[in-house]
């Protein structure tokens, strides 16, 4: 007899009920934790222990439980267990539009959305065929971004920012193809800087650098703490002339980030744009387009209607303005820490408020700061755990990400990688957030571009 696995959530019993009466009937042995976890029970061991004895892992799609922190638990845990077993078993049963899970794209599911028993004879079908077990291998490669896949996001993305809702937060991976250096990039930059009269310390770019953040475990905030006070007065000018030094000015999601950003009779633009990034590659580009926006990277600061806001949390270095007293930016441990401890410093304040009370689309951002997750944190509390209002782009790994020092490994790494990207979608979803994969960042401006239309 098949034992097959039902992930669900309690939300969705309607369904379940019917389509477990109809595995029953077809003798299939059905396992769901409603029914078998009584009072007092540990329910993650019955979980482990039900996942190790059944054939196949069903899991029900929808809204309610791609929300649900038991249905990733389920999820992981077959994941794992497929790798371990080299089985492909999960059967994905799709019975509304919803956010399918990155680890689950590329599987046939059956679709129960619009006929039951046209769903229900495609799984059923999946049920008795030994083939289906098949372990397939992780493909790693590059293809452009398809919206199909993204159907049911790109359209609540679309839906939002018609309505004015939507607001943009901006990392690093969104002036990749314009020549504005990474973090780690530019911290190398000015290190070689510092020394670069000194005939002693050799290979600064790489040695140097690598002795700091890898042998010696320094954090990149603390070398920029040392990079600060050996700079000192001319700390801000280096920074911003080490930020500009091999920019192109050629950015197609800049130029994406800016037709968002142009109202149109039958549309309103981006809400706000929040960007981590101390250049205005944004600005140079929205006054090139004659677009009215206000840059605001201190207190105090006001915009018009007319205007859109785009706040620089951590500070602007304008490439071709003097530099005030106002330009200083958060590059440090101790600026860090500072905005860290004021819970109603004006920028966080700012975040909050467009986590809040609208939509945001994070692009090129990691999600590893400490700040941010704490925001985030705060924001979830407030409109429920179960809700991802927010949604991230975020950059699937290759096996060169995880082994930059390594041609030699083995296959069983590569099928690693789809556990370690569920685990990091599972993270994004605690934060309250969709996620959109990409094999490049060169594919951001492709995601905005349908967005806009």
């Amino acid at each position: 007899m098949i034992k097959v696995f039902i992930s669900h959530s309690s939300q969705d019993k309607k369904f379940l009920d019917r389509l477990t009466t109809a595995l029953k009937n077809d003798g299939v042995q059905t396992w769901r934790a409603d029914k078998e976890v009584t009072a007092g029970e540990n329910i993650q061991e019955k979980i482990n222990d039900a996942i190790s004895n059944t054939d196949y892992f069903i899991v029900l799609l929808s809204k309610h439980s791609t929300s649900s922190s038991w249905v990733n638990f389920e999820l992981s845990a077959i994941l794992n267990r497929e790798v371990s077993k080299q089985q492909r078993i999960i059967l994905p049963v799709l019975i509304e539009d919803c956010d399918i899970p990155f680890s689950l794209r590329d599987r046939l599911f059956a679709d129960f959305r619009f006929s039951f028993e046209e769903g229900y004879e495609k799984l059923i079908r999946a049920l008795k065929q030994k083939e289906t077990k098949s372990y397939q291998g992780v493909k790693r490669e590059v293809e452009k971004f398809q919206p199909d896949s993204y159907e049911f996001q790109i359209r609540n993305l679309r839906e939002e920012y018609n309505r004015g809702n939507l607001s943009l937060f901006c990392g690093a991976g969104i002036s990749y193809d314009a020549g504005i250096p990474t973090w780690n990039t530019l911290l190398k930059s000015l290190l070689r800087e510092v020394y670069s009269d000194n005939t002693d310390v050799p290979d600064i770019d790489t040695r140097l650098a690598n002795l700091f953040q890898k042998r010696i475990n320094v954090s990149p905030l603390i070398l920029a703490q040392y990079l600060k006070t050996l700079l000192g007065k001319k700390f801000t000018s280096t920074v911003r002339d080490t930020l500009y030094k091999n920019c192109t000015d050629k950015s197609s999601t800049v130029d994406a980030i800016s037709e968002l950003s142009r109202p149109k009779r039958e549309r309103k633009p981006l809400r706000a744009i929040i960007t981590f990034n101390f250049d205005d590659l944004i600005e140079e580009n929205l006054a090139k387009e004659k677009i009215e926006f206000k840059c605001i990277f201190s207190e105090g600061e006001r915009f018009t209607d007319k205007q859109i806001p785009i706040y620089h949390p951590h500070g602007c270095l304008p490439r071709k303005k003097n530099l005030t007293s106002k330009n200083e930016i958060v590059f440090s441990e101790d600026a860090y820490h500072s905005q860290f401890i004021d819970p109603f410093s004006w920028s966080n304040l700012v975040q909050l408020n467009h986590l809040n009370n609208c939509t945001c689309l994070f692009t090129g951002i990691s999600l590893t700061d400490p700040n941010m997750r704490r925001l985030l944190d705060v924001s979830i509390r407030k409109n429920g755990k179960d809700e991802k209002n927010h949604y991230i782009i975020k950059k699937r790994y290759s096996i060169e990400d995880l082994y930059p020092e390594n041609d030699a490994v083995k296959i069983k790494d590569q099928k690693l990688i789809p556990v370690i990207e569920n685990i990091e979608e599972q993270d994004a979803n605690n934060l309250g957030f969709n996620v959109i994969w990409i094999n490049s960042f060169k594919e951001i401006p492709e995601i905005l571009k349908e967005i806009g239309k």
